[in-house]
């Protein structure tokens, strides 16, 4: 009886396009089996129909901002910026490696839409770099003239189309990089865009900030939302409007990160050994918060994590994931399925910001045009 004829293409490209972005090596093993295959999976069409079915991309690695001996350790049970603060990039994907660079001099910001946003101090000052980690390309950003006078400060980058973009493929268009700080008892912001190549005027609100650590943004719509450690408040900038405002949690928790739960504004803490999470509900003037979810974390790590007070250090939105670290071991929580996976143990990371894109090694040459041994677009 002779051999059955070899499946439809179209069928084979349904079946590719379904494999777990999670893991990029398998496609690259996948375009090893035959030259047909090969050819399937180096095509333009192939990666821009594998974007918009997965839509949500892979966490290819993250950030984590190291702090150095006790003075570390009690800037971020105060709240405040260690003065020694170094960041480090831990891949997590199959096939991934940061590109060629020392970070070792900078703080890690911010990591949206195929983008990352370092803080590198050099001579004679400091200046904010945005860097594309699938292609390597680097934009150095001006610190805001602001800056100077901000106490405490941090900053978010993300793609300037906003709403108007599904970000599936915008990571070498323009950008905005938005600066929130504290200046002489009031919150200020200001925002740098690349296609002007300058910042705005700051803008200020006359509701009171205390001068806390400022922690990574959420996006939420078309609102960029960033925690102020231990006291209890949060700024809201509206991208849109331009307009912000200074914002009350109704908690005593001293350790806390702002995530998305939903689609929506949320908060995570852990509590007498629980992972907490809260969901901002009712109209913006007078939202209130209901408690969404409580995961018992004594079931969920090992023993020897309870020595030292868990803290929630990150989130990746999308994925549903929580960083918490404990002492000076990080673990992920997939808050849909209570799974837990041990990622790293070594540094003590103060806070951790992932990076997420569609990636396959060795493939990105010949299929999209961005550079040897990368095939991706980023969100």
């Amino acid at each position: 009886m002779p051999p059955p004829p070899p499946p439809p293409e179209e069928l084979e490209e349904e079946v590719l396009l379904r494999f777990p972005p999670l893991e990029p090596a398998l496609l690259v093993r996948a375009s090893l089996v035959c030259k047909r295959w090969r050819r399937l999976v180096r095509s333009p069409g192939f990666w821009r129909r594998f974007r918009e079915l997965h839509r949500t991309p892979s966490m290819l690695g993250f950030l984590g901002n190291i702090m150095f001996g006790l003075e570390g350790v009690v800037a971020d049970l105060m709240g405040a910026q260690p003065a020694r603060q170094s960041a480090c990039f831990v891949p997590t994907a199959d096939g991934f490696r940061l590109p060629d660079a020392d970070i070792r001099l900078c703080r890690g910001l911010d990591a949206r839409h195929g983008r990352v946003l370092l803080q590198r101090r050099g001579v004679p000052g400091s200046f904010l770099m945005v860097w594309d980690l699938i292609t390597g390309d680097k934009h150095q950003v001006p610190s805001p003239l602001v800056q100077h006078d901000m106490v405490r400060w941090t900053a978010a980058v993300l793609c300037a189309a906003g709403g108007r973009c599904d970000h599936l493929r915008c990571h070498r268009g323009p950008f905005l990089v938005v600066c929130a700080g504290y200046v002489s008892g009031e919150a200020v912001i200001c925002t740098y865009s690349s296609d002007a190549g300058t910042w705005s005027d700051p803008i200020a609100t006359e509701q009171p900030l205390q001068c806390l650590n400022l922690m990574p943004s959420v996006l939420v719509g078309n609102a960029l939302y960033f925690g102020c450690l231990a006291s209890k408040t949060f700024l809201k900038y509206d991208l849109e409007s331009h307009e912000m405002s200074v914002n009350r949690l109704p908690f005593t928790y001293c350790l806390w990160r702002l995530v998305v739960l939903d689609s929506g504004l949320g908060l995570a803490t852990v509590h007498e050994s629980k992972l907490c999470l809260w969901k901002k509900t009712g109209p913006e003037v007078d939202a209130g918060w209901t408690e969404d979810r409580v995961i018992e974390l004594e079931t969920l790590l090992p023993s020897d994590a309870f020595l030292t007070s868990p803290d929630v250090v990150g989130f990746a939105d999308g994925i549903d994931v929580i960083f918490l670290r404990a002492g000076s071991v990080l673990y992920t929580i997939d808050t849909k399925t209570d799974k837990v996976k041990k990622v790293y143990e070594g540094e003590r990371f103060n806070s951790v910001i992932p990076y997420m894109s569609f990636f396959a090694p060795a493939l990105g040459s010949i299929s999209t045009g961005e550079g040897p041994g990368v095939g991706a677009s980023s969100t």
